[in-house]
């Protein structure tokens, strides 16, 4: 069973097999606003992991020296209106994206290497599970930095908060 319980303006999560302390603002009102998702999962005090085709991913804190590069996809049609890692459905018209293990909520600048456009996106997904990626773009971002032509371009990412 999850419950949400509100003590001294943060969001705590608790479930069976422990508690995670929502504190972004952004991470609160996603919390609130999911429904129950029937899933295995460890909880520590800050994260939730998780293991897809035998690879762990734990999610890392945001900090904002985070900053990585790599190639970047995109995802849409197939997957709007489904759930999305954090519960919420997917839009592919919104500015949102998959990672492995930035928290729910964290805002990217994702920045086209052979273009220079850039965007910023909210972390609302886990992804992306093909290969060297390291970002799954929704289609409105990718329009943004100009990589829907391709479907992959090679970006820079930039932990904004």
């Amino acid at each position: 069973m999850i419950r949400f319980i509100k003590s001294q303006r943060k969001l705590i999560l608790a479930t069976g097999l422990g508690l995670a302390v929502l504190s972004s603002p952004v991470m609160a009102k996603e919390a609130n606003n999911a429904k129950v998702v029937r899933t295995t999962v460890k909880v520590s005090k800050t994260s939730v992991s998780g293991q897809v085709k035998k690879v762990s991913y734990s999610p890392v804190s945001a900090k904002s020296t985070f900053s990585s590069s790599g190639v970047a996809s995109y995802y849409g049609p197939g997957f709007h209106g489904r759930r999305t890692a954090n519960g919420e459905r997917f839009d592919m018209h919104a500015m949102t994206a998959a990672h492995r293990t930035l928290p729910f909520g964290t805002l990217v600048k994702v920045t086209n290497l052979s273009n220079g456009k850039s965007t910023v996106v909210r972390v609302n997904d886990r992804g992306p599970y093909v290969g060297n990626r390291v970002i799954d773009l929704s289609v409105a971002a990718a329009k943004e930095i100009g990589s829907t032509g391709s479907g992959t371009a090679r970006v820079n990412l930039e932990v904004l908060n």
